[in-house]
């Protein structure tokens, strides 16, 4: 006997005069697959304990309705639609390099590139194999991003956020599936999986004993770095770190390049060293040695200033990894890259231990490894009005919860964040309860 599932005939609410072998019905049915697959990113908007119980869910249901689909036109398809859910937003710095006309060549082809991975999955004969290699595309990392991270599936609901509860939610999905075991079988073994797969504990992070602010602004790409603007956007952030001082907090974290301009030997850091007998101020600038430039954050404590410089750079945005003679004469001609500074750097506050983090490198598994707090700087006014601030929050969410690290996120754009590590969701329906029934 099989196991029926009404609810996996998608669509079947469609009525039946409308031609379902249209290409414009199969687009949809791909699209909606993609849709399923990148669900955490949108819903992330709506974040509530409804949308944090059905998301994984619905990832389950993306998996299956892929399975569901037989031809290598099919992969491609949702592959190439999965690409641009996630990724579509990576065009959108081009426009701050005067190169507008490339946002929708550069969404096409991150369609293309993912379409042509799910499609090489097909090439698998069997649909556990083509599912293995749907699970291991999170481990091709094109240039060193790694942002297609199915982790993000356990960031919310009931899974455990580690390979744990990510192996749980393809195998759950491949057994609902597979269509060769008995109804009563299938059930054990989905039940098996999923408790298997369940949060049963919360990791405990380190956070700072002492009081903190984080300043988020909200300078556009296009105005930060215009000469004219920098000395009101640097009064204003002077005024912030001031009535930090006023509300009597220890600590103030600025964006990235708060300060866009190399801090050294200027009367800004003589200012900032003044200040910082006062409160610790964690800010971003840029950084000048050796005719090396770097991304940096800048620890001004106790009159003293110490530099960590980024070490992972954003491809294409900080650095060039292929065509760099090319790219710079045709596109880039005015850019300069970043230099890299060490893989992990840490310093000491308030007797802890803080790993620095610049933007991308807040994604970095390897950053979370052997770290208790994170102090992250963004800038992601390059990708305002996307999607991508969720997408990085919820990579900090998965390896914050997977480590069991805490993150401090100070961001010139969307938005401040302490990220802590998971809570269990049964916990949360617990306290629901015990509201609805009191009532």
């Amino acid at each position: 006997m099989r196991l029926k599932l009404t609810f996996l005939p998608y669509f079947s609410f469609i009525p039946k005069k409308l031609n379902t072998n249209s290409t414009i019905f199969k687009i949809i049915k791909v699209f909606f697959v993609a849709i399923l697959l990148s669900n955490p990113i949108y819903l992330s908007f709506f974040e509530n304990i409804f949308t944090q119980t059905i998301s994984p869910f619905l990832a389950i249901w993306g998996l299956i309705l892929l399975l569901k689909h037989k031809k290598a036109k099919e992969y491609f398809w949702i592959g190439f639609f999965t690409g641009i859910l996630w990724f579509w937003w990576i065009g959108l710095s081009s426009i701050y390099f005067n190169l507008s006309y490339l946002v929708p060549i550069i969404i096409f082809f991150i369609g293309l590139f993912y379409g042509l991975l799910f499609r090489i999955c097909h090439w698998l004969k069997f649909d556990f194999l083509r599912l293995c290699g749907i699970f291991c595309l999170s481990f091709i990392h094109p240039f060193g991003f790694d942002w297609l991270n199915w982790g993000i599936f356990t960031v919310y609901g009931f899974f455990d956020t580690s390979y744990k509860g990510i192996i749980s939610i393809f195998l759950i999905a491949y057994f609902i599936y597979e269509g060769y075991i008995s109804r009563y079988y299938k059930i054990a073994i989905v039940l098996i999986l999923f408790f298997m797969g369940l949060q049963y504990h919360e990791k405990q992070a380190q956070k700072l004993d002492i009081s903190y602010k984080l300043i988020n602004t909200n300078i556009s790409q296009d105005q930060k770095f215009l000469v004219e603007n920098i000395k009101s956007n640097t009064e204003f952030l002077l005024k912030e770190i001031i009535e930090a001082i006023k509300e009597n907090k220890k600590l103030v974290i600025l964006p990235e390049t708060a300060f866009p301009f190399d801090l050294k030997n200027t009367p800004y850091e003589n200012l900032l060293k003044n200040l910082s007998y006062q409160i610790t101020i964690i800010t971003g600038a840029f950084n000048s040695e050796n005719d090396h430039i770097y991304n940096s954050t800048y620890i001004f404590k106790e009159g003293n200033v110490y530099i960590l410089n980024k070490h992972y750079l954003v491809p294409f945005g900080e650095e060039i990894p292929i065509f760099k003679n090319l790219i710079q004469k045709y596109f880039l001609p005015n850019t300069q890259e970043f230099s890299k500074g060490p893989i992990q750097s840490k310093y000491k506050l308030d007797h802890k231990i803080i790993t620095n983090a610049i933007c991308y490198e807040a994604t970095k598994e390897k950053n979370y490894q052997n770290s208790q707090i994170i102090i992250a700087i963004s800038n992601n006014a390059w990708f305002n009005h996307s999607s991508e601030y969720k997408l990085q929050q919820l990579l900090m969410k998965f390896y914050a919860s997977k480590y069991g690290v805490s993150v401090y996120h100070a961001v010139n754009g969307k938005e401040n964040a302490l990220i802590t590590p998971k809570k269990m969701l049964s916990k949360s329906w617990m306290k629901v309860f015990k509201k609805f029934h009191k009532s």
